[in-house]
């Protein structure tokens, strides 16, 4: 069970990855933002909790 959580995380990482070198400006300029209200070192948010990857991710899936 613990490896299995493990490879679906890992697999969230390598596709967060991939998104990140297909990114536009915009989505780019989202992710600025969204970090700059969001990760700000208390742990509770990282990069990769922000909601603009799912699109991404989606849109080079096909």
């Amino acid at each position: 069970m613990k490896h299995d959580k493990a490879e679906a995380q890992i697999a969230r990482y390598e596709r967060i990855i991939k998104a990140a070198t297909v990114m536009t400006e915009t989505e780019k300029i989202a992710l600025a933002e969204w970090e700059k209200k969001h990760v700000i070192g208390d742990g509770e948010y990282g990069t990769t909790d922000w909601p603009g990857w799912e699109p991404i991710i989606s849109r080079i899936s096909h």
